[in-house]
């Protein structure tokens, strides 16, 4: 008999009237009962045991009126308890909103308040500051408080479970994007039948939690019953450990963006150290350079290679298996996964050869939510076979090679992806012109790492250091630091090209540099 047809949570509901991705957990905790489900370098739980707990703090929340038409921010850092936070939000029908605990707090203040968050679950010994900030606290286990912003009234959307990530704006005002559970359920399922997860492999669980990369971790895993190990953040900045820790705990799949893995490529390199146990590598999050895309299949000749594509609005709609791959060629991001469809379309949303990709399909958005109110950017497209389908533009601009492959070209907006992350330019330059006397701003990405140079004009030309500095300050205080400049520059008036405009690629030369001269200490 099917697992999940008889499964009963403490609360006696139905697992059938439970969310797609409340019931990956509930199936696991049966299927998979004594497999290890999460570990720390403080603990170990089964699924048995993490089903419980869950339970437990879920039960908690359904007591303090948690439920449908909810939304919870998830306000840990990375760890097992912000992993059970986040599943017991999921299981009472909830929306969860992770949030990072690193974020400058005006950001933090205004993804709460631009998404209608309800409530945040916080550690209990900061009940009491954060319940200054909203109205009321109670301990729901855990070590865990749950605090409630009166007067908050949610989207309609609400009322059914999902999960809301943020990305950044192009007015300098983070975006909430809004996905059901069953479109992140979709991607859940899809990725662990994709990489062949099962109740063997240990994934290293290495992607934040306000990030799309991050549902893998926590649920592409359940699906399969194999062993999330929680990544030491601190690793990142060190390759060499990062192997020693990749092969200690016997990791056998690893979802990550190209600059981790470069990192590990460059500490393998020359056989000087090896993951034996490594099977399977799936990477997201921005372009894989194609020199280092090939280091990458050269140290890991025996391991499958995925390049899985998609921005958070689709979580991953496309993938390509990368050791098909010849050097010479373009980074394909290959075809689209199951249940998903794309369409290459011009400026009138006609198909095309050459344009911007749109994707429809199962784990498209529900909406944006803007001011309290979820917004579907969606559009009605026409595609090749006919069929009228919802789809959202990506703004990526692609072509098909002659295999049919989908190859990016590159964006049709100033957006960037930097490290994993999503980048707005246009939204650091509408932060940057707050500063008074700022009167323009622009600000460009150069070199292979993205390095991003933010010029600033003012109205006095004098104005150097002084303005330099106070723009830094307000751009500390409004956006996280994976979206802070690695330059601010003084230069009034800002270049203009024959068409009046800002001379972009005259300001990428000369952020480079820019960039040169600090590195030489000019």
């Amino acid at each position: 008999m099917d697992t999940l047809s008889t499964l009963r949570s403490s609360t006696g509901r139905t697992a059938g009237t439970s969310s797609a991705l409340a019931q990956i957990l509930d199936a696991a905790s049966v299927d998979h009962a004594d497999r290890c489900a999460i570990r720390s370098e403080s603990e170990e739980l089964t699924y048995r045991e993490l089903h419980q707990r869950v339970s437990e703090v879920a039960d908690r929340l359904r007591a303090a009126g948690i439920g449908e038409g909810s939304a919870v921010a998830v306000y840990l850092p990375r760890s097992v308890t912000a992993v059970i936070a986040i599943h017991a939000v999921i299981a009472t029908g909830a929306v969860v909103a992770p949030l990072d605990v690193n974020d400058p707090p005006e950001r933090t203040l205004s993804l709460v308040e631009q998404a209608a968050i309800s409530h945040l679950l916080v550690p209990a010994e900061r009940a009491g500051e954060v319940a200054a900030a909203t109205a009321t606290a109670a301990e729901v286990g855990e070590g865990l408080a749950l605090t409630h912003r009166q007067d908050v009234v949610t989207p309609p959307e609400f009322r059914e479970s999902g999960y809301l990530l943020f990305t950044s704006g192009s007015t300098g005002v983070p975006k909430g994007v809004l996905l059901s559970a069953d479109a992140v359920s979709h991607f859940a399922r899809w990725a662990a039948e994709s990489l062949w997860l099962g109740p063997e492999d240990r994934i290293a669980a290495q992607a934040a939690l306000t990030f799309d990369m991050s549902t893998f971790d926590i649920f592409a895993t359940a699906v399969a019953g194999a062993s999330a190990v929680i990544f030491p953040e601190w690793l990142k900045a060190f390759a060499a450990d990062t192997v020693d820790w990749l092969a200690e705990n016997d990791i056998t799949a690893i979802y990550a963006v190209p600059t981790l893995l470069k990192g590990v490529v460059r500490a393998v390199d020359g056989g000087r150290k090896s993951l034996p146990a490594l099977r399977a590598i799936a990477f997201a999050g921005e372009p894989y350079p194609a020199p280092g895309l090939a280091e990458l299949l050269a140290a890991f000749a025996g391991v499958e290679v995925r390049n899985w594509y998609g921005p958070t609005e689709t979580n991953v709609c496309t993938a390509a298996d990368m050791r098909l791959w010849e050097s010479e060629r373009p980074v394909p991001i290959g075809a689209p996964i199951a249940d998903v469809q794309t369409c290459i379309v011009d400026d009138d949303l006609e198909p095309a050869e050459v344009g911007e990709l749109v994707v429809a399909g199962a784990p498209l958005l529900t909406g944006y939510v803007v001011d309290g109110t979820v917004v579907d950017p969606a559009v009605d497209v026409r595609f090749p076979d006919g069929e009228i389908r919802r789809a959202y533009r990506t703004g990526d601009l692609a072509h098909r090679d002659a295999d049919g492959a989908l190859i990016l070209k590159g964006r049709a907006d100033s957006q960037i992806k930097r490290r994993g992350y999503r980048i707005d330019l246009s939204g650091i330059e509408a932060i940057a012109i707050d500063a008074d006397p700022v009167v323009g701003a622009a600000a460009v990405a150069t070199g292979p790492d993205r390095a991003i140079v933010l010029f600033v004009e003012t109205s006095e030309a004098d104005a150097g250091a002084a303005i330099t500095d106070e723009v830094g300050e307000l751009l500390r205080a409004r956006l996280p630091i994976t979206s802070q400049p690695d330059l601010i520059v003084h230069r009034s008036p800002l270049p203009i090209n024959r068409r009046g405009k800002v001379d972009r690629v005259l300001l990428e030369d000369l952020a480079a540099q820019s960039l040169t001269d600090q590195e030489n200490g000019q």
